[in-house]
């Protein structure tokens, strides 16, 4: 259906009327055409391209993120080992590196691989109650008098302990263990069980370490002792960690420490008794010990042991007959005292004497050097005075007795009395002159302080030589 204007004709449809002096009314005419693909192609283009556009700057963005996250996944398998832990690289369900050591390390991400994390540093456990008398959880560190003393025990809830000997102890322990193989400790233990394991090595190592020996010695022994109940129970420990598994568990005892070791409970006052005999005990023999170092130093010095043996040697022979043995170890000691050096047992040895020995040995060689220089002054005066004697006699009398008269009247006792000429009877009260008397007593006392001063000098002097034990050489 169409609509034409007045005066329009056909083909000549949207020209504007020419313009006349008439007015009509406007007119619209609608037609119906077939359009062909080309037209609608050529229609549809730009939106065509707009689309492809999109399209393509969304997959470039989609790839992008792609390459980020692909980037992202791959530097999450970089993680921190810490210094006190050891880094395992785990791939597809293997282990391909161990002990990567602490800084940055790699690992595939999950779920191609891992990074174990596996901390080697030392870890405490205390062992509180498995071997001591029931106490009630959190009060562990009861002191030894509030726990309850009864003459039985209770297999359900007290700990304890058979020694050696067939008694009964109770102990705790303080115990620092690690995770020496991180490799064997992964493959091998689950973690939540290592307490477990550790524990039951720990049971099994003071178990045979008590077991071994009495209830005095394992109430005695520090816990550095060589060959304490402490250091056979840790290798006992240590052995049972490491059988467990095919190539062990990775585990290993640092160290155990014996806190404490009671005998039961209601016999602990007995057996402290015991103990503090047995100290008292050793202490005095201790004391002995020391005394008779200190007596044996102050007597001898250094050498008194070879002395001693060297006597004892010379009794014993002696007391069997051994005459000529006995005459040759006499010689050893002479010469010994004497500082020569000895023969013994195919070396040469040489003393060096101190104490009362080195003082007895110089005054004796000081007396004798003394009593032969003084035998030969008096030989050589008498061979003066017998040549005199038999030169002239009576000079040598005289001189002689001149002498005597000399040292007699030189004598600072002597007092001397003058009798008046003409007196036939003379009375005399003999008493000692004050001034002399006085001047006696005055020397006297000096000579005593002198004495004292160079007694004790000597003493202080032979006290520098006291600390010089043992031989000085050997071999010459």
């Amino acid at each position: 259906m169409s609509d034409q204007t007045p005066g329009q004709g056909p083909g000549e449809e949207g020209t504007p009327p020419a313009p006349t002096g008439t007015t009509r009314s406007a007119s619209v005419q609608l037609r119906e055409e077939e359009s062909s693909p080309a037209q609608r192609a050529s229609m549809m283009d730009p939106a065509n391209q707009s689309l492809a556009e999109a399209l393509r700057i969304t997959f470039r963005i989609l790839q992008g993120a792609m390459v980020v996250l692909l980037v992202l996944y791959i530097a999450s398998g970089f993680q921190s080992v810490k210094a006190n832990e050891r880094g395992l690289r785990v791939l597809t369900g293997r282990i391909s590196a161990t002990d990567l050591r602490p800084g940055f390390q790699w690992a595939a991400p999950y779920p191609f691989g891992e990074l174990i994390h596996v901390d080697v540093g030392n870890k405490d456990l205390e062992v509180n109650r498995a071997f001591w008398p029931y106490v009630e959880p959190g009060k562990e560190d009861t002191p030894l008098e509030s726990l309850r003393s009864r003459a039985s025990l209770d297999p359900s809830q007290d700990g304890s302990l058979l020694t050696g000997d067939g008694a009964i102890a109770h102990t705790q322990w303080s115990v620092q263990f690690r995770r020496s193989d991180a490799r064997q400790f992964v493959e091998t233990i689950y973690p939540p069980h290592e307490t477990g394991f550790v524990r039951a090595a720990i049971a099994r190592g003071v178990v045979h370490a008590v077991a071994g020996v009495g209830i005095d010695d394992l109430l005695k022994q520090s816990s550095q002792e060589q060959g304490s109940v402490a250091l056979r129970a840790t290798d006992i420990a240590r052995q049972t960690l490491s059988n467990i598994g095919e190539q062990g568990s990775g585990l290993d005892i640092e160290q155990m420490a014996l806190k404490q070791r009671i005998p039961p409970v209601y016999l602990r006052e007995n057996f402290n008794g015991v103990l503090q005999a047995a100290s008292r005990a050793s202490k005095a023999r201790e004391d002995a010990q020391r005394d008779a170092s200190t007596l044996l130093s102050a007597t001898a010095g250094g050498s008194a042991g070879l002395l001693i043996e060297l006597i004892d040697e010379y009794e014993r022979q002696y007391d069997l007959g051994q005459e000529a043995e006995a005459a040759v170890t006499l010689t050893k000691i002479d010469r010994l005292l004497d500082g020569d050096a000895v023969e013994i047992d195919g070396e040469e040895v040489r003393v060096a004497l101190g104490g009362e020995v080195a003082t007895l040995v110089s005054r004796a060689r000081q007396y004798r050097d003394g009593a032969v220089d003084l035998a030969r002054s008096e030989l050589t005066r008498f061979e003066a005075k017998l040549a005199q004697f038999q030169t002239n006699p009576s000079v040598m009398i005289a001189t002689d007795w001149s002498d005597a008269l000399g040292a007699f009247f030189s004598d600072d006792d002597l007092e001397i009395f003058f009798n008046p000429s003409g007196t036939d009877t003379l009375e005399l009260v003999i008493n000692a002159d004050p001034t002399f008397r006085a001047a006696r007593e005055r020397a006297e006392r000096e000579a005593e302080n002198t004495r004292v001063r160079e007694e004790r000098l000597r003493m202080i002097e032979e006290g520098r030589y006291e600390t010089q034990e043992g031989l000085q050489t050997r071999g010459g």
